[in-house]
């Protein structure tokens, strides 16, 4: 009943803090991006486990027994529960008590974009995707050996072939989708303040996110759009097409939870099919949304509050040294530190070349313990004067406000370290190809 109570008041200061940040002349600013992030991957995940009483990951995904399991009826979970409520009822409050409440939404800004600059960038950055693939596909020895090859073991193998080149070239890499990813959001975002829809443009939108899940094994892209067009909805008030989405969800999420065990081997998916329906994955609604919503990032967060500290050493800014010291190669510095997510995967899967998440919260923990109940209230609140500044001058910061809104979102749910190096890339990009000249104008007086 405690946690009730607790889910309870985050859930009732989330909504109010959300219903602040409504009123925003554009729906695609920073703060709404953290706050969709927060929600989606750390406040949802946390309520799922609380109605549920916990939550073991089944043996079928052989997860590690570090983290595997959280039952909420144990007093060990006391405090990485309050530490979590603690760190969030903040957050949300500081928004509530910083952000002037607005009565009405009237005299709000026109969403000025230039829609042909918009869809050229589109096209541009869509086509650098394709070519990506093709030169993907053409280092690993073609389309056999890529369909072939595990979605993850494949980036290991080509940073071995090709050290710190092929480091630079996945970044450049991934600014581009990041950049994709954010123009389509704002496409969508304009067609729905508009209410019109280009079904061209859609489905080439729709197609994209699909052939980027299946050339990197990632739904990370397709879940940022997912979210960005959820917001936009809400801040546009479009209730039908929010109904809609909400009929659809559960087959959405499905579809989500199963291409996370489908992505390992593309050419094994017709016997990967059987064995997911017939597999024993418990209770496979919570099964269903826990891997949806990478709810495994809150059960390694409760586990991070638990152990650190005790079982396992403080990092001490470690990890977020890496946003200082990732343009040294490595063959320059050996020691160079890893990336948060490979170093919690060291502690709770020991063996394994793999990563593992545990939310912007748990990174904070594991590195300054329980300050990072006040730090997480302090980035919320430098993000929300980020965005007010931004929004005062919106007309030539569209695009990136954008792309703060996505990798603000990624950021909840990873590691600030390698969103940060994403940005300076993504930012990179948009400045060597001028995306944001021109994008928007003001519109005329009458």
């Amino acid at each position: 009943m405690i946690y009730f109570f607790l889910v309870g008041t985050l859930l009732w200061s989330y909504w109010k803090a959300l219903l602040r940040l409504r009123a925003e002349s554009c729906p695609l600013t920073p703060i709404l991006g953290w706050m969709a992030g927060l929600g989606y991957f750390l406040l949802l995940p946390l309520t799922l486990l609380v109605l549920n009483g916990g939550y073991t990951i089944p043996s079928f995904y052989d997860a590690n027994d570090l983290y595997a399991s959280v039952d909420l009826s144990r007093s060990q979970y006391i405090i990485p529960m309050l530490v979590v409520w603690l760190a969030l009822l903040f957050s949300f409050q500081a928004i509530v008590l910083l952000k002037p409440e607005t009565k009405t939404r009237a005299g709000m800004p026109e969403f000025c974009v230039n829609e042909q600059k918009l869809r050229r960038i589109l096209l541009l950055t869509f086509g650098l995707a394709l070519l990506d693939y093709g030169v993907s596909i053409w280092m690993l020895g073609g389309l056999e050996a890529f369909i072939v090859s595990h979605w993850y073991n494949r980036q290991l193998e080509m940073v071995e072939r090709f050290g710190d080149a092929y480091v630079l070239y996945t970044q450049l890499s991934l600014a581009n989708q990041i950049v994709f990813t954010a123009a389509t959001a704002l496409y969508t975002a304009r067609q729905l303040h508009l209410r019109k829809l280009n079904w061209r443009y859609s489905a080439l939108i729709i197609c994209a996110f699909l052939l980027q899940m299946v050339m990197s094994g990632n739904r990370i892209f397709t879940a940022l759009y997912g979210l960005s067009v959820l917001v936009s909805c809400w801040t546009y008030a479009r209730k039908k097409l929010i109904a809609g989405l909400l009929i659809v969800s559960p087959l959405i999420l499905l579809l989500f939870s199963a291409w996370g065990y489908f992505r390992h081997n593309l050419s094994t998916i017709s016997e990967d099919i059987p064995t997911y329906l017939e597999g024993d994955l418990g209770n496979r609604t919570m099964t269903t949304f826990m891997n949806a919503t990478e709810g495994a990032g809150v059960m390694v967060l409760l586990h991070i509050v638990k152990d650190f500290g005790g079982k396992f050493e403080y990092f001490y800014g470690l990890s977020y040294s890496k946003a200082i010291l990732f343009a040294v190669p490595r063959r320059l510095y050996p020691q160079k530190p890893q990336n948060f997510t490979a170093l919690i995967a060291h502690l709770y899967e020991p063996g394994e070349d793999t990563s593992l998440g545990a939310t912007q919260l748990g990174e904070l923990h594991a590195n300054f313990g329980v300050l990072s109940v006040l730090l997480l209230p302090l980035i919320t609140i430098l993000i929300l004067l980020l965005s007010d500044k931004l929004l005062r001058n919106v007309g030539k910061h569209m695009l990136l406000s954008a792309l703060l809104f996505l990798l603000l979102i990624w950021m909840a749910r990873s590691s600030f370290e390698d969103n940060f190096i994403t940005f300076l890339f993504t930012l990179l990009l948009s400045k060597a190809l001028r995306l944001e000249r021109g994008l928007c104008y003001q519109p005329a007086e009458t």
